[in-house]
This record gives structure tokens, sequence and C-alpha cells, in this order.
């Protein structure tokens, strides 16, 4: 007798397979989503803090809203030689340098920082005037002018009271709720209310021209009409041959010797490293990832066997009017929705549950006064005859199967002619 020895069975253990492409490729689609969000939101950072002054900025030339001076720019420009405008520190640079026989008007002056503000004032020293429409103190204190901003209390009709040779004594204009003060010699204030002038007249120093501030409500789209608002802001700002308005934007922020960037600079790099980290952490994640296990669920129900279900229960208990109840609260609360009238489906589901519903409510007629306002809409959207819609909605519920059917298919066609739909 032979005895045949078997080898002993080794398992082999399944080979090891290495990372699926497809992740790899979604790691790379995740990174160039990362690094093209993180781009948007710089490119959105300097279109949300370095917007440019348009057509919609107070006070600007070009805007025609309300609060725009689109108006007085028209008319000095038919009052005056010329009239250009410089949009940006790049355009003011490179027009003609402003001579003793141009005046030059500046709006949006908060745009103004030290480096700005130095290049302007050397850029208009040799000019015949200067116009700052509106400026707050810090503008103020950036030009190095002695004026200071005060309340002046509700807007309303303020006289001259001053003697210029462009307002008289009995010029009246729309004053503003601001207005400013100085204890500058040989200052001219106008337009006065307590210690807010609306007008204020600087006289021309070494390296410095004539300097006029202006609270600017005069000069608005809305209120140039009244008063002698379009009269006295003619005369101010067409008194030379040449007239040269200045819009400076955020944009054209020159740093200047003693200026510290607000921006670190450290930030550039420290974007760039964390871009860097964001793909090395997904690098180092994207190769953990295994195989997907699928759970067994113990049952699964679709949603339309529920309703069957349901069905069967409704028609077993022959509850064809509690039937009819759900489904006319369903159709009510959907033509109100549509309608915009109110409805409280919640309430009326809530009554279905009653003991004895069927025997109270069933066979009358709904006194919801909210049933009532969606039938007199109805109506007068569908042009149906009003009795017959109030049968359908508020009228006795059908207690057959037959009826059912038939309730069921009115009140679709009824909701689809309200809504239009086929």
């Amino acid at each position: 007798m032979t005895t045949t020895t078997r080898a002993p069975s080794i398992a082999l253990s399944p080979p090891k397979r290495g990372t699926p492409r497809w992740i790899w490729v979604l790691v790379v689609v995740l990174v160039v989503v990362v690094v093209g969000a993180i781009g948007l939101l710089g490119v959105s950072a300097l279109n949300v803090f370095g917007a440019e002054p348009g057509p919609g900025v107070s006070y600007d030339p070009d805007n025609p809203r309300p609060q725009g001076a689109r108006a007085l720019a028209q008319i000095v420009d038919e009052h005056s030689g010329d009239l250009r405008q410089a949009r940006g520190l790049d355009e003011f640079t490179d027009a003609p340098r402003p001579g003793s026989n141009t005046t030059v008007v500046v709006s949006s002056v908060g745009a103004f920082n030290p480096g700005t503000a130095q290049q302007f004032l050397d850029r208009v020293s040799e000019a015949h005037r200067v116009i700052l429409i509106a400026p707050q103190d810090y503008a103020l204190s950036l030009l190095g002018l002695p004026v200071r901003l005060e309340f002046g209390g509700a807007p309303t009709g303020v006289p001259a009271r001053c003697t210029t040779g462009e307002i008289a004594p009995d010029d009246t204009i729309t004053g503003g709720t601001l207005g400013y003060s100085t204890s500058a010699p040989g200052t001219t204030s106008c337009f006065t209310t307590g210690a807010a002038s609306n007008v204020l007249y600087l006289p021309a120093a070494a390296g410095r021209p004539e300097i006029v501030v202006v609270s600017g409500d005069m000069l608005l789209n809305e209120n140039l009409a009244l008063r002698d608002n379009a009269g006295v802001t003619t005369r101010l700002f067409a008194n030379a041959d040449d007239i040269l308005w200045y819009v400076p934007f955020v944009t054209d922020e020159v740093p200047s010797e003693n200026e510290e960037s607000d921006v670190p600079a450290a930030i550039g790099p420290l974007i760039v490293l964390a871009a860097f980290a964001v793909l090395a952490l997904m690098l180092w994640r994207g190769r953990r990832f295994g195989a997907l296990v699928t759970e067994p669920l113990p049952a699964v129900v679709k949603a339309i066997e529920t309703t069957q279900a349901r069905g069967r229960m409704y028609h077993k208990a022959r509850a064809d009017a509690r039937s009819a109840a759900a489904l006319r609260i369903h159709t009510l609360a959907s033509l109100a929705s549509y309608l915009g009238l109110p409805y409280d489906a919640g309430k009326a589901t809530d009554e279905l549950a009653i003991p004895g519903w069927e025997s109270m409510v069933a066979h009358e007629e709904t006194a919801d006064p909210a049933v009532h306002a969606i039938i007199t809409t109805v109506v007068s959207v569908t042009g149906r005859d009003l009795a017959r819609v109030r049968v359908l909605l508020a009228g006795p519920l059908p207690t057959t199967d037959t009826g059912l059917v038939l309730f069921t298919s009115e009140l679709t066609a009824l909701d689809k002619e309200v809504r239009q739909t086929p």
C-alpha cells in the first residue's frame, strides 16, 4: 500500500495593487481647482479694493443720477472755453500742465494718499484755481490745508453773506449737513451756517494757487435747479478759459518716501506657500484612498410602493371622503402658493384626525375665509363659474370610488388651468 503525502498548501496573498489611475486624475483636477480658486479670489480682491470710480460715484462729471454732477459739467462746458476730464493719475499727468488760465476741479478727493497728494500739489502749483469738492479731513491734511470739517445742520437754503467775483450777497444755495471752517488769515467764507461754510476761499500762497473748498450739495444733479445753485456753481467753476476735471483713483496710490504699505511684504510668499501646502496635503491623502466599501441595506422601499400602499389602505377602509379631503388640501395649498394667498394647510390636515370627522365635516361646505379668498381669485383668473369652483374647493366631498376619481380629475384640471400648464 502506497501512501501519498500531500505538500502543505500555502495560501497566496493577493498581489498589492498600486493607486488607481483615476485617483491621480482626481488629485490633479482638485489641485487645478484650488489654484484657480486662489487666483479668482485674488482678482476679486483687486476688483473690490481697487475699484476705479465710475459714472455711479457721487459728484462724478459723467454720473447722470441724482448724486452725480453731469448736469454741472455740461453747463460748465457750455460757458467756458474747454472742459477736459482726467480719470486717474496717468491721464492727469499726461494732460498739459495746468497754467494760469486753468481751473482744476477735483472730485473723489478721498482717493488721495500722501504720494498722489504731493504729486497733485506739484502739478497744479501754477494753476489759476483749484476747486475741491466735498473733501474729508484726511484729504485736507494731506494737501496741507488749514481747513476743518464742521457740522452745518439740516440741508436748507443758506444766503451768501459774502461778496466775491462770482458770489453776490443775496445769492442763496442749498446748504449741506457738513461744511468747512478755517482760522487762516485772508480767507473768505460764504454760505455759512453756524461755524460751517459751504464755500471757502483760500488765497494763493507760495507754491500753491487759490483753493476753493465746496461742500458739494449745491452742485448735485438733484439740487442744481434749486435756488441759485446753478448760477453760483457756474460762475465759480467757469471763471477760466480751461477747466480740467480730475477724478483720482484709489489704484493711483503712489507710496511716498515715509509711507508704509498696509499690505505686509510677506503676503505673496505666504499665499504661494499655502498653495504648495494644500497640494502636498492632497497628494499625501490621495495615496491613502482605498476601494469603495458597499454597505448592504436591509430593505429598499420605492416611493411609488408607499403611495400605492397608502391608497390601498384608504380604499380598504372606504375612506373616500378623507382621501378627497387630503387631495383638496394639497390643491388649495398649491393654488394659494401660486396666487400669493394665505392658507394654513397644516391646520386643515390636523382637522382630518378629529374623531368623527367624516360625519361632521365631510358633507358640509368649508367655512374657512382663506378658502373663499382662493375661490374668488381662481374664478377671476380662469373665468370659470363661481358655483362650480365653490363646490369643487369648498363643497361636500365624494364618498364613492367613482366620485373620488372624478373629483381628482377636476382638481388636477383646475390646478393646470390656473397655472396655464398643459
